[in-house]
């Protein structure tokens, strides 16, 4: 074995003639010893935060901190440090060794043998480089794998991988190739209904080839079959391989059609042009805002897009957006790049070298929709448009936060009334260098809050069911203090600042931990531990590594995923849909559930339960006022609609912030049963309330 030369070693014990006999029989043994001693919890705890650690050392006597704190200030401080426990004669009675693994001791040892100690030392140390070897070879293999699968599907070549005659594996390209919407479209298809049967033999003769000889064969001219039948060249060539551990062939195939050229131009036209209305498709226009963005986005919405739809029928939408789009060409400069971006959205982007500016055109576009009479299906009408604009910054945004401020400043115009221009104009702390002297004092506070003890805390406010009372809830909300007289801040003003600065993930990590910690301090008491709710924001939405740190840190508490439960606010799961909804199928793999909170009374909110299919839905507060108060029925017919199709989608809806009778009397009648707020009881700082009293 490859002993290291230092061992960073903590030692948790009041004996300094054991921790000097346990130096000396390490040094005794060529280790080189950088030792921290700790004989209090408090000590312990600052030297586990704070000094890299290879190894600690437990005196297990009374007085000492247990060996379930230690393993608790451990997975708080996110490292994977060995926990030895070291026993004397009079505690090997009392304590035995299982108990003490149980407790979360890594190993056992008896003080008095130095042989053994040193033989269980030896072995931690080996596990833990063991450990830290195959995290790394594990994430460089994914790495590896990402890569590869991010090349097949970005590839122009059409690549598939074939296990005993049938795809395992199609990119694509080769979908494309063959006419094919789906990878499940080709899941029980054989390779060698992809060619003629006058050319299967041929085809069974490269197979063949490749596999005995256990290297790529040379191409070979063939006929394909797309899946409507059609027939075209194809040159194919194959090599062995092997996926998911099991021998494949690697198939790719190139279209050997003699005019090719003018198949691939009108290939590139169709996905560079919208089909509807001539103008740009989002594809063609997101890929040019990619390369650069030095000019203004202008974000267009037809009013009465979707009323046309829905009353009219798709030939007249197309109809509609074809006419709108070409009063829309009729304004544009040669140098401004116009799309349809999606049902009755046009995005023009218009560089900074367009003679034209971009408020006048807007204001033009207005008054352009405004002013025309559309005929469609024989049926005349009116309309008009709102209007968003930003003015990008080449270099310092990505497309999507671009389109997001456009859009941001379309929904204000049409928020409104419409038929009229918005500018979106970034906060000061948007602007790079120009941090307000209060959010730099914000951030500072955060800072010294998360390394300085007692400045964070949790207080939990019960989510009870009046139909039974089998699990407790709890929602925890985050306390931050300042450094002079602890003053409790605000966290919405100190949320919002600290995620615009990328700093709520560290808080989002903070809270989580100490939920955790609290869950297995109720579950060491003999207590079945509830479920929390907790909120994080979109840094960690954002954050690729989040869920693997979260992984790590729910495996090490040794509790049940389904303690938990993530809520993210209804708007940014809106805003980053991709990244929630790929993050609540990795929390559906760890246990955990999902709940938007928030919820309720936009105009996507239906659409996004749909799409995003949480756990729970916490209604909006202001959302549950309006209902109660509420004299009209579209309120309520809107409150029905969305608690039915929550339950159809076997979806839990949570009333949030209820303080009232009359608003409890309100979401009762649709069938709402789980309820938090004032009205059932304040949040505390302990997990003590009895949900018994309000179960049926």
């Amino acid at each position: 074995m490859s002993e290291p030369s230092v061992i960073n070693l903590l030692v948790v014990d009041r004996a300094k003639a054991d921790i000097e006999h346990i130096v000396k029989t390490l040094r005794g043994n060529d280790y080189q010893v950088e030792l921290t001693e700790a004989d209090a919890g408090e000590a312990a705890r600052n030297a586990i935060d704070y000094q890299p650690l290879d190894l600690v050392l437990l005196r297990v006597a009374e007085g000492l901190p247990t060996v379930a704190e230690i393993r608790l200030m451990v997975a708080e401080s996110g490292q994977a440090i060995p926990l030895i426990a070291l026993v004397d004669e009079s505690a090997q009675q009392q304590h035995k060794p299982a108990h003490l693994l149980f407790e979360g001791a890594d190993n056992v040892a008896p003080l008095a043998d130095a042989d053994h100690l040193l033989a269980v030392i030896r072995k931690e140390l080996e596990q833990a480089r063991l450990r830290r070897i195959g995290e790394s070879f594990e994430t460089r293999f994914k790495e590896s794998e990402n890569r590869t699968k991010a090349l097949l599907e970005n590839t122009q070549e059409a690549i598939a991988y074939i296990h005993e005659g049938l795809h395992a594996y199609a990119n694509p390209a080769y979908l494309r190739l063959f006419g094919y919407e789906g990878k499940e479209d080709l899941a029980n298809i054989q390779l060698l209904h992809m060619v003629p049967p006058t050319y299967r033999d041929a085809l069974k003769s490269v197979l063949r080839r490749s596999i005995r000889s256990g290297k790529a064969i040379e191409p070979v001219e063939l006929l394909g079959v797309r899946s409507n039948g059609t027939m075209f060249p194809i040159f194919l060539e194959c090599a062995p391989t092997r996926m998911n551990d099991e021998p494949c062939t690697q198939i790719i195939v190139r279209d050997a059609t003699p005019d090719k050229q003018a198949h691939n131009q009108q290939l590139e036209d169709l996905l560079k042009y919208d089909e509807v209305t001539g103008l740009y498709s989002r594809r063609f226009f997101l890929e040019t805002l990619e390369i650069g963005h030095d000019g203004s986005l202008l974000y267009v919405l037809l009013a009465d897009y979707a009323t046309v739809r829905y009353n009219m029928g798709f030939e007249a939408v197309e109809q509609f957006a074809r006419e709108a789009a070409n009063l829309i060409k009729g304004l544009l400069s040669s140098e401004d790049i116009a799309a349809h971006f999606a049902s009755g959205v046009f995005t023009i982007y218009m560089p900074a070298k367009s003679p034209a500016d971009p408020k006048d055109l807007a204001e033009r576009i207005c008054a352009t929709v405004a002013a025309h009479t559309f005929q469609i299906l024989g049926k005349m009408f009116s309309t008009t448009c709102s209007i968003g604009i930003y003015k990008a910054r080449s270099g310092e945004e990505t497309t999507i936060q671009i389109l997001s401020h456009a859009d941001r400043a379309c929904e204000a115009a049409r928020q409104k009334g419409g038929n009229q221009v918005e500018i979106y104009v970034p906060p000061p702390s948007d602007k790079k260098g120009s941090v307000s002297p209060q959010d730099e004092a914000i951030i500072r506070m955060i800072r010294e809050a998360l390394t300085k003890k007692g400045h964070l805390s949790l207080l939990y406010q019960p989510i009870v069911s009046f139909e039974t009372a089998e699990e407790a809830r709890y929602k925890a909300y985050l306390q931050i203090t300042d450094e002079e007289g602890g003053n409790l801040q605000p966290m919405d003003k100190v949320g919002a600042v600290a995620a615009r600065y990328g700093a709520m993930g560290a808080l989002d990590k903070w809270t989580i931990i100490r939920g955790l910690s609290v869950l297995m301090e109720t579950q060491q008491a003999g207590t079945k531990p509830p479920i929390l709710f907790l909120r994080i924001s979109y840094n960690s939405i954002l954050d690729k590594e989040f869920f693997d740190w979260l992984s790590k840190r729910v495996k090490e508490s040794r509790l049940s995923g389904h303690h938990l439960v993530l809520e993210i606010k209804e708007d940014n799961a809106e805003e980053y849909f991709e990244e929630a909804k790929a993050l609540r199928t990795r929390l559906r793999e760890l246990g955990c559930g999902i709940a938007l909170s928030h919820f309720g009374g936009k105009q996507n909110s239906e659409r996004l339960l749909k799409e995003m299919l949480p756990d729970f839905i916490k209604l909006d507060g202001s959302l549950i006022e309006k209902l109660a108060k509420a004299r009209d029925e579209q309120s309520r017919r809107s409150m029905a609609t969305l608690a039915g199709q929550a339950q159809e989608l076997n979806v839990r809806v949570v009333a949030a912030g209820v303080s009232t009778a009359p608003q409890m009397a309100s979401i009762w009648q649709f069938g709402v049963t789980l309820v938090q707020g004032n009205m059932v009881a304040e949040a505390g700082a302990e997990l003590d309330f009895d949900f018994k009293q309000y179960a049926s």
